[in-house]
Formats: C-alpha cells, sequence, structure tokens
C-alpha cells in the first residue's frame, strides 16, 4: 500500500541544522513534502494559507520564539490539532516542560551529528509517517 504524502514544517532558524534535518527527511522518506521557514511570523502565515500534517519545532529563536508559536499553532482552531514535534539544542528540564505544558507532543534534542540526524529522520518517519494517523486536513480546515 502506498504511502499518501504528507506536509511537514520546519521551523529552524539556524539554516545549517534545517538543512542537516530537511535532507535526512527526505532521503528517508520522498513522499514527506519538507517546508522550512526561519522565522515564527512566516510559520504563522504558511499555516494560515497552507495545510501541514506536521511542525518541527526549534524553540531557540530570535523576535517570536517557538514556545510562543506552539501557543499560537494550539490557540488557532485550524492548527490546534497538528502534531508539534519540538527539536532543539536546549535539554534544559524547564524548557522540556515548558514546551509539553505549551501543547507540544514531543520534545527532542537536536543531533550533534549527520548520522545522529539521519538518525531521527528514520526515527521520526517511522513513527509519525508510519504508525500514526495525524488529523485530517479536510477536518482543520472547517
Amino acid at each position: 500500500m502506498a504511502k499518501s504524502p504528507k506536509r511537514l514544517l520546519v521551523v529552524e532558524d539556524d539554516v545549517h541544522d534545517a538543512r542537516f534535518v530537511t535532507r535526512a527527511l527526505s532521503r528517508t522518506d520522498d513522499t514527506l513534502d519538507v517546508v522550512h521557514v526561519i522565522h515564527a511570523d512566516e510559520a504563522v502565515l504558511r499555516m494560515q494559507r497552507e495545510h501541514f500534517d506536521y511542525v518541527l519545532l526549534d524553540i531557540k529563536m530570535p523576535g517570536i520564539d517557538g514556545m510562543e508559536l506552539l501557543r499560537r499553532i494550539r490557540s488557532n482552531e485550524g492548527t490546534a490539532v497538528v502534531p508539534v514535534i519540538v527539536l532543539t539544542s536546549s535539554t534544559n528540564p524547564s524548557d522540556v516542560v515548558r514546551s509539553y505544558k505549551a501543547g507540544a507532543n514531543a520534545y527532542a534534542a537536536k543531533p550533534s551529528s549527520l548520522s545522529g540526524y539521519r538518525q531521527f529522520a528514520e526515527a521520526f518517519v517511522r513513527f509519525w509517517i508510519d504508525n500514526t494517523l495525524p488529523p485530517g486536513g479536510a477536518m482543520l480546515h472547517q
């Protein structure tokens, strides 16, 4: 059975980290449409105009940080149930707790190597793409 294409919004201000994760994800699953934005404001605009099945979010960003973006995603009826996975450099327990309290579905530390990004991408696809049922796009835009 063929997989239906899924869309992932990567919100990451570090272009190198963004390149590592988007490349690893694209190589792991060629049906995954990965869209990268640098700023939270741009993420909000894209999510208002386009459907995304998942959001991969860095919380340490200038301007509107990832925590505020997460709150905005959860408070918007059209995006409230989109799975949000925090992928950040912070392993601070208070950031982990704050993220889950704000509505994150998962929290992971950024890998420190290219092989780590490949392992993250494989685990992401295996769990989120292959083994879970995300909310349907039609339901999100009602």
